[in-house]
């Protein structure tokens, strides 16, 4: 089932409850939002929990005992329930069931709370743990945008990436072999102002995932340089962010908190880069902020 929320101005997004997933974002009239094709990617803005990508042989280690994860977790796969809504606003929760608990063994609580006011999409993820022991948890977003945007003429090379501030030009490379991001293997996708990727199918498609795992930013532009709009995505609680696309008309730009299994790590969760740990009825907020100048 889907639902719409909209702001005084107009301004709409449309949420699934299955995956809890952000499938639409329009603003001035435009759509954001990739909307999935059969051909290229299917989905439009997931949630990876309570892994972010995968890890090795798809197993992980939680107090000693091996549990089964595929890529990016089971968190958008599952219907999420409405817990409230409103014109501008709707709240959905995932929660444990038996099934989740043979594959990560904790009592969770995880909310989606998306809100649309002045053109600003805001969406405030809150993790809950209701376990009794301390819970390790890993989570990702992945949200695609149509590139070229909608009602574009422009290319996906006209389009760059701009990050807030400054970074580090090195970024470590994903090895498919061996599934596991190589920590030593380094290489650099920002312009000489270490603050510019220009979009490029090749450069991308060779590298898989570009994987941000030094981070100061706190959020990037997606930009039109033939034209100068652009979307900006603001993120709070996140270390890292990756870049994706298949070929397709899209980009996706992903805070997430947690990486794929590295190099220099072993298969135990809390050696997870990232990995954050919540003691019993403790909670932590993420936050990403859509928006459009255009």
């Amino acid at each position: 089932m889907d639902f719409t929320i909209r702001d005084k101005q107009g301004n709409s997004a449309v949420i699934r409850d299955l995956g809890g997933e952000l499938k639409s974002f329009r603003t001035g009239g435009h759509e954001y939002i990739w909307q999935g094709d059969g051909s290229h990617w299917g989905e439009s803005s997931p949630f990876l929990f309570p892994i972010a990508s995968n890890v090795r042989q798809d197993t992980v280690y939680i107090e000693g005992k091996p549990y089964h994860l595929t890529q990016h977790g089971f968190a958008r796969k599952l219907l999420w329930d409405v817990i409230k809504e409103s014109e501008e606003s709707v709240t959905l929760r995932l929660t444990d069931t038996p099934e989740t608990l043979t594959a990560y063994p904790f009592r969770f609580a995880m909310d989606a709370c998306y809100t649309i006011a002045d053109g600003v999409l805001t969406l405030e993820i809150t993790v809950r743990n209701r376990d009794t022991r301390p819970m390790p948890y890993c989570l990702g977003t992945h949200p695609g945008f149509g590139v070229p945007f909608d009602g574009s003429d422009s290319r996906f090379e006209d389009y760059s990436v701009v990050f807030e501030k400054e970074e580090e030009n090195s970024c470590p490379l994903y090895d498919g072999a061996k599934r596991e991001i190589n920590i030593e293997n380094r290489t650099s996708f920002l312009e000489p102002d270490n603050r510019t990727i220009r979009l490029d199918h090749g450069v991308i498609d060779r590298a898989g995932t570009i994987i941000f795992d030094k981070m100061d930013s706190s959020s990037v532009d997606l930009v039109d340089n033939r034209t100068g709009r652009k979307l900006t995505l603001g993120f709070e609680g996140f270390d890292y962010i990756a870049f994706w696309t298949d070929g397709g008309a899209f980009l996706c730009m992903e805070p997430w908190q947690g990486l794929s299994s590295c190099s220099d790590e072993d298969d135990n969760f809390l050696s997870k880069r990232g990995v954050q740990v919540l003691e019993p009825d403790e909670e932590k907020r993420h936050i990403l902020r859509f928006s459009v100048q255009q």
